[in-house]
C-alpha cells in the first residue's frame, strides 16, 4: 500500500472514531436530560443545555437556563416527578452541529404511562462539549411549533 492510501486509510479511521465518540457523547447528554430532571437535579440538568437555549413545551417557549428551569421546576417537584424513558435517538451530525430526535414516553410513580411525544433537539460542540442548544417538546398528537427547526 502506497504512503497517499495510508494516509486515507488513516484519516477514514480517524474520522470514524470521532463519529462514534460524538454519537456516544450526545447519547450521554440526552440520557443525562431524562435522568437529571427526574432526580430533581435541576442545576445538573440545566448545565447539559447552553446558555442560551430555546425551549419549547406545550406551545410555551423560552430561552436560556434560567427561563427553562423556571417553566420546568414547578412540574418536576418530589410528588409530581416519575421517569422519562427514552428511544434510541436518531442523529444526524454537520460538524459541530447535532439533530436529534427521540421518542419518549413519561411514567408516573404508580407506573402509569402519563405522556409521550418526541423530542426534537439541535446539540452543539462547544468548549463544555455537547450541550442542547434548543429542545421541542412535541406530545403526541400535536403538532410541532418550530417544523423548520
Amino acid at each position: 500500500m502506497d504512503e497517499t492510501a495510508k494516509d486515507l486509510d488513516a484519516a477514514a479511521t480517524t474520522d470514524a472514531i470521532q463519529l462514534l465518540m460524538d454519537n456516544t457523547a450526545i447519547r450521554r447528554v440526552l440520557a443525562g436530560c431524562c435522568q437529571a430532571l427526574d432526580d430533581g437535579h435541576f442545576e445538573e440538568w440545566s448545565l447539559l443545555y447552553t446558555a442560551d437555549c430555546r425551549f419549547t413545551v406545550m406551545g410555551q417557549q423560552t430561552e436560556g437556563r434560567a427561563g427553562m428551569r423556571a417553566l420546568i421546576e414547578p412540574f418536576q417537584t418530589a410528588e409530581l416527578r416519575g421517569k422519562h424513558m427514552i428511544s434510541e435517538p436518531r442523529i444526524n451530525l454537520h460538524g459541530d452541529e447535532a439533530i436529534a430526535t427521540t421518542d419518549f414516553a413519561f411514567i408516573a410513580k404508580d407506573n402509569k404511562v402519563l405522556q409521550t411525544g418526541r423530542y426534537y433537539d439541535i446539540l452543539s460542540r462547544g468548549d463544555d462539549g455537547w450541550q442542547v442548544a434548543s429542545r421541542e417538546i412535541v406530545f403526541t398528537g400535536d403538532e410541532r411549533h418550530h417544523p423548520d427547526d
